[in-house]
């Protein structure tokens, strides 16, 4: 993931306005958007809520269900890292067959995809994101916590 990829916005003001990112990779501004959520279980929601307005504003409606799962998963790995600050939610067309969805915290931890036996209750998460993803997913580091991205593809051009 390049620098370029990366969500670049202040994480400690809060905020449950979208805004247009600014224009980075010559995209549109119309087809990035993010929000700031409080490291709270109703963020999830508000998250998904989110995403799927921009993809529906957009003409996406094909990507909306593995979308959904995805934030809702990445999001709730970010609000059990209790951090103090607010995360990010991002969604963005890098190119014009890529939707990509990100989650940016305040903790370095980065995300372990595990194998979780048949009994176990929760860790099957991070799976779902990569068979969704078909493995285009990850997670950056950064000086104040991490950035986890997961791209879709989506067969028809996105309108720009």
């Amino acid at each position: 993931m390049s620098e370029a990829d990366i969500l670049e916005v202040p994480m400690q003001h809060a905020s449950t306005e979208s805004r247009a990112t600014p224009d980075t990779n010559s995209m549109s501004a119309s087809t990035a958007a993010e929000l700031l959520l409080p490291y709270l279980p109703e963020s999830v929601a508000v998250a998904r809520r989110f995403v799927v307005a921009k993809l529906r504003e957009w003409g996406l409606d094909d990507l909306v269900n593995d979308a959904v799962v995805i934030v809702s998963e990445l999001v709730t790995n970010s609000v059990e890292t209790c951090c103090q600050t607010h995360m990010l939610v991002g969604v963005r067309c890098p190119t014009d067959r890529i939707v990509r969805i990100l989650v940016g915290d305040g903790s370095r931890s980065m995300p372990v995809m595990v194998q979780a036996g048949p009994d176990a209750t929760s860790g099957r998460g991070l799976a779902m994101v990569h068979r969704l993803t078909h493995g285009r997913w990850g997670a950056t580091p950064l000086p104040f916590g991490k950035v986890v991205h997961a791209d879709l593809a989506t067969p028809a051009p996105i309108p720009r």
